[in-house]
């Protein structure tokens, strides 16, 4: 298994590491990675540690405890096998008795969804639960809307028991992870990158589970995780935009302080206060030596010791296996210790970190407005609109008569 990664698990034993991909695309990937390697050797020292990361049906042997997915995921997923989804698609609209492209874009989704489940159930059986879960992220072009969100949820929650909804960080969002923590229902709170967020999580999930007991709702096997989407907080430009208005000099070490700020704070604040939530970092990297000089990843290193699932995108993986002779020293309490207190009093000056780090630094409604989920949102819809154009391009290969089909669906 990738050294480091078992190293950041042995130094914290409530660590989980999970696959930010479809644990069905994998083993491609790891080929793919594999032919990477300069030599022979290399790519046994590779291979090795790859063969114990991701063991679905073999969970004591297995790194990975859980998936990450989302629609740009799946798209990615779907179009990388053209050949194979391309059939899937065709007897999917077959299968319809008046096939449009919404109506197959998601049935397509719910049955990416049901192979990534199906793949990590043994794991969710062997472990009562705790461990093998798959988030199936709503469709984000319902994000402002908590009753199609609802209802959305509530049909990918019965695909399979390991499912855990993933739901945006928006006003509307909150409402739904209130509902279906309500209905025991698991649920991964994503889009959100500030403490404020965090706390409208800890906030819908206690409510929720409080109408769970007064129903009488069994919440045995049942988790709640909030993604702070770290990498993408110091990927907004207005960090550096405000910076240079005000004439500060931040350096890609400030950047990072940042991002762990947020994080630090966050988990603090679950260990004084015991909510049932569980940090969930997605959107990790591994720093440039040259800017970060003594670093492998700040996101790990300074987080190590922490009760936080860290969700690895294959990008980050093979980055980390890259610089597996870079093996950090993890020191336990890391995620205790303070940032800089120069660092600290730089950031404070900058709105947009002031907002996210102070935990009334914005309301509910304001959410939807901060930089860093209006870029993600942008992606993820621009992914979206990918998977459905290759749906399209399924119905306009078909004969005439199901053009108007097309275009009925495609006007709505």
């Amino acid at each position: 298994m990738p050294l480091v990664l078992e190293e950041l698990q042995r130094v914290s034993p409530a660590a989980e590491i999970w696959w930010d991909s479809s644990p069905l695309d994998f083993p491609r990937w790891r080929n793919r990675f594999l032919k990477e390697a300069p030599d022979n050797e290399t790519r046994d020292r590779w291979a090795r540690q790859l063969d114990r990361f991701l063991c679905p049906e073999t969970p004591g042997a297995s790194l990975v405890r859980g998936i990450t997915t989302n629609p740009s995921l799946v798209a990615q997923s779907i179009l990388d096998s053209p050949d194979v989804w391309g059939r899937e698609i065709q007897d999917i609209i077959d299968d319809q008795s008046v096939p449009e492209v919404e109506s197959t874009f998601r049935l397509v989704y719910e049955e990416a969804l049901r192979r990534a489940a199906a793949a990590m159930l043994p794991m969710w059986e062997a472990s009562q639960g705790r461990f093998g879960w798959v988030s199936g992220q709503l469709d984000p072009r319902l994000m402002f809307d908590a009753d199609l969100m609802l209802e959305q949820a509530l049909r990918i929650a019965r695909i399979s028991p390991n499912l855990m909804v993933k739901v945006p960080g928006s006003a509307a969002g909150y409402k739904v992870i209130r509902q279906l923590v309500g209905h025991g229902i698991s649920v991964n709170n994503t889009l959100s990158y500030t403490v404020p967020q965090f706390l409208a999580c800890a906030d819908a999930v206690e409510s929720g589970l409080g109408e769970a007991h007064r129903r009488g709702v069994a919440v045995d096997r049942w988790r709640a995780v909030f993604t702070h989407m770290i990498g993408r907080f110091g990927a907004n430009t207005d960090l550096r935009h405000e910076a240079a208005t005000r004439g500060i000099d931040l350096t890609p070490g400030d950047i990072r302080w940042a991002e762990v700020a947020i994080l630090k704070r966050i988990h603090r604040r679950i260990r004084e206060h015991g909510h049932p939530v569980k940090p969930l970092l997605s959107s990790l990297e591994v720093d440039d030596p040259v800017t970060l000089p003594g670093t492998l990843s700040m996101h790990l290193e300074q987080s190590a010791g922490g009760a936080i699932a860290y969700t690895c995108k294959p990008q980050f993986v093979a980055d980390v296996i890259r610089r597996d002779n870079e093996l950090p020293v993890f020191t336990p309490d890391a995620i205790e210790q303070e940032v800089p207190a120069r660092v600290l009093e730089k950031l404070m000056w900058l709105p947009s970190f002031h907002s996210a780090y102070d935990p009334y630094g914005m309301s509910v409604d304001e959410f939807a407005h901060y930089g860093s989920f209006i870029s993600t949102y942008a992606e993820v819809l621009g992914n979206t609109r990918k998977l459905l154009d290759f749906i399209a391009h399924r119905f306009q290969t078909m004969t005439d008569s199901a053009q108007p089909l097309l275009l009925s669906a495609s006007t709505r």
